[in-house]
């Protein structure tokens, strides 16, 4: 295993035999850009090992274009009219990869597929079908990719999705890569925890908490309003307005915590914290972090009783 250049934010690992052998499991966020890559990859080196190749995307929109990649055999998982996930098209999907291990014989296949987003309700169905893949791919030189739209699964869904496969990716909206290795065959297995909040109460928890996230980010640097928007999409994924964002950041600078200075390009206005501020704003985090606590801690009571019942 290799460790990427230092200077990374984030750290990328590359394995020699990621696209080998083994089932992997490939979480990505909805606006990230880096997917096809590590897709196109995947599929590459299926061919290069003389392998059967199949992708399987949700329906046609969402269908990555692999053209100059011949061979590979394009699969459509939603059938029909209703354009969302059914039962019967895993089914049909996995009669289509009984045939195709049946024809691939000792040349072996990878399979990658793209479950895109998945309804809760069908999230035992689909774990079913991936073991029974896992299971019909014993013995065969194989290497499978589920992939999954990383903002519309529970954490429950996360959890079971880690215990089934050898390794995890992750992708970022900013095309940072990371991944968390685990054997599933040692006991005990450790299983990370991979947070998944619903994109509802992430925006919900975001506006509410706007004022201290906004001190809390120029207690840091200068910035523009262009530059806290930016900054929101990329640690919450959540858009907000400028109607949203420059309000605030009006009335802490006519409340005498905020001035703005021009950058050197005579154009942008960035907003910096007063002298009078600094003790402002710190106080105000530090309290909020304390009220926080006090209501996640009630929170949580609430929610280790449900589990005892």
């Amino acid at each position: 295993m290799r460790k990427a250049r230092k200077e990374q934010e984030t750290p990328v690992y590359f394995v020699s035999d990621f696209y080998e052998r083994g089932h992997d499991l490939y979480l990505y966020d909805s606006k990230e850009e880096q997917r096809y890559r590590i897709l196109k990859a995947f599929l590459k080196a299926g061919l290069e090992r003389g392998r059967v190749c199949i992708y399987a995307y949700p329906m046609e929109k969402y269908r990555y274009s692999f053209d100059d990649l011949e061979g590979v055999r394009e699969v459509e998982l939603i059938r029909g009219k209703i354009k969302m996930l059914k039962s019967e098209d895993l089914q049909e999907f996995f009669t289509l990869v009984q045939e195709e291990v049946q024809r691939c014989g000792d040349s072996g296949i990878n399979l990658l597929i793209d479950y895109g987003r998945v309804r809760e309700e069908l999230a035992g169905e689909v774990m079913e079908l991936e073991r029974r893949i896992h299971g019909l791919l014993e013995g065969v030189e194989a290497a499978t990719i589920s992939s999954f739209n990383l903002n519309y699964l529970t954490q429950d869904f996360v959890n079971e999705l880690i215990k089934m496969h050898d390794r995890v990716m992750l992708t970022t909206q900013e095309g940072k890569t990371s991944m968390v290795f685990h054997n599933r065959r040692a006991k005990p297995v450790h299983i990370p925890r991979i947070e998944v909040i619903s994109s509802e109460i992430m925006e919900h928890s975001v506006k509410k908490a706007l004022h201290f996230l906004i001190l809390a980010m120029l207690r840091q640097r200068p910035m523009c309003g262009f530059d806290i928007i930016k900054s929101l999409v990329e640690n919450f994924n959540v858009l907000l307005s400028q109607g949203t964002v420059y309000p605030i950041l009006y009335s802490l600078e006519k409340d005498g915590y905020l001035k703005t200075v021009i950058k050197s390009d005579n154009k942008t206005k960035l907003y910096v914290p007063t002298e009078k501020a600094i003790s402002y704003i710190d106080r105000q985090i530090k309290e909020y972090i304390q009220a926080q606590e006090k209501i996640l801690s009630l929170i949580s009571r609430g929610l280790e009783g449900g589990e005892e019942r």
